[in-house]
Formats: C-alpha cells, structure tokens, sequence
C-alpha cells in the first residue's frame, strides 16, 4: 500500500532541476508517471496514508457467440505495485449487472458503489477513513481519492451517458 507514495516521491526527485537529469532518460512505467496524476498528487497533498482507487466498467461475454450479457464493476486499489494491483485479491468488486440485455439505466447499478465511496470521503469532516497502519502502529485518517474511471468504447457510454458508438467501416 506504500507504493503510490514511493514512486511518487522518486518521479519528483528525477524530475527535480537541480539534479541536472536529462528529461529524455525519464520512464513513463505507471499512471503515477503522468503530470495529471502528478498534478493532482501536489494540488490535493496526498499522503502516505491516503489511498487512490480506479473503477472500471465493462460488459463480458459469458457464451461464445452471444453479445455481452453481463456487466461488470470493479475498484482498483493503485496504491498497490503494478504486479500486485490487478491481482484476484487485489480487485474489489463493485457491481455485477446481469443480462441478458445490458442495463438501460446503468447510475441505477453504480449509484450504491459511488455513493459508498463518497460516504468514505466525508467521513471525519473529509478527513478521511481511521484505519490502522501496522507499519507505524498507529490509527491514521486515509483520504479515499477516485483518480481515474475507465471503459472500453462501448461500456464509457454506459458509464458516462455520452452517444451511441456506430461503426462505419462495414
């Protein structure tokens, strides 16, 4: 759970000026690599005790040559190693819809998951969740941050309610 804070902290000093490093040699490896993250890391002054989930959304198919049937959430905790972060035990589930026809109000699923995250969010005056740090030994406020929200083409419009996805190369 220490690993957002320790790459973050290793980007920063690559990307310090005056250690003369040539910005060439830098390796985007991770999402924490990115300036949006970076940026938002500095403007919300994430700490070690805080913690950043991605959700994803995403229809699957469960019969060979059947259109997607069920639907399916997911958080992803980022504070996680890349090779540990979409790991089995790594991966909360969220919400399942089943089919046979994919849901035509999706909110209606995702509300109860993205109400539950906001709840964590206020909790102690937005200070964040009292968990226990094993590490330090101590009870901590960790803030829950949302930092990104994927799909494919398709489930994005399910997720965002942008227009309908057309192929015209037929």
């Amino acid at each position: 759970m220490r690993y957002r804070d320790k790459k973050t902290q290793e980007i920063l000093e690559n990307l310090d000026p005056t250690k003369n490093l040539d910005p060439d040699d830098f390796v985007y490896d991770d999402l924490f690599s990115g300036s949006d993250i970076l940026d938002l890391i500095e403007t919300l002054q994430l700490n070690s005790n805080d913690s950043t989930v991605s959700y994803s959304f995403d229809g699957a198919q469960l019969y060979q040559n059947k259109k997607s049937d069920t639907w399916i959430g997911i958080w992803v905790v980022d504070d996680y190693s890349p090779g540990a972060r979409y790991k089995k035990k790594c991966v909360l589930p969220a919400v399942v819809v089943p089919g046979p026809n994919k849901p035509k109000n999706p909110d209606s699923f995702l509300f109860r998951s993205f109400h539950h995250v906001s709840a964590l969010q206020r909790e102690n005056n937005g200070a964040g969740l009292r968990v226990w740090d094993g590490l330090k030994e101590e009870t901590v406020n960790s803030r829950v941050i949302v930092i990104l929200n994927t799909a494919d083409a398709v489930a994005l419009m399910e997720l965002d309610g942008r227009v309908q996805y057309f192929s015209f190369l037929h």
